[in-house]
């Protein structure tokens, strides 16, 4: 009978540890994705940052001549 009991109590507290891991690696999950999603915006201001550099460098290499230098001094 005292075999039967350690077993019970063996179930019931490899459950509550089961749950706890259970918790613990849905919110480590949750943070990795937040630090994802945090780090996708970022990476795209750069894009946007970097989009409007190159529009400019387009902008001043087809302008004319007398406009080219105006923006490189502009610059």
């Amino acid at each position: 009978m005292e075999d039967g009991k350690i077993f019970v109590l063996m179930i019931i507290f490899g459950s509550f540890i089961f749950a706890g891991f259970s918790q613990w690696m849905k919110a480590k999950t949750d943070a990795m994705k937040k630090a994802t999603r945090e780090g996708d915006s970022e990476l795209r201001r750069d894009v946007r940052a970097l989009e409007e550099r190159v529009r400019v460098l387009e902008r001043i290499a087809t302008d004319k001549r007398s406009r080219l230098k105006e923006e490189i001094d502009a610059l």
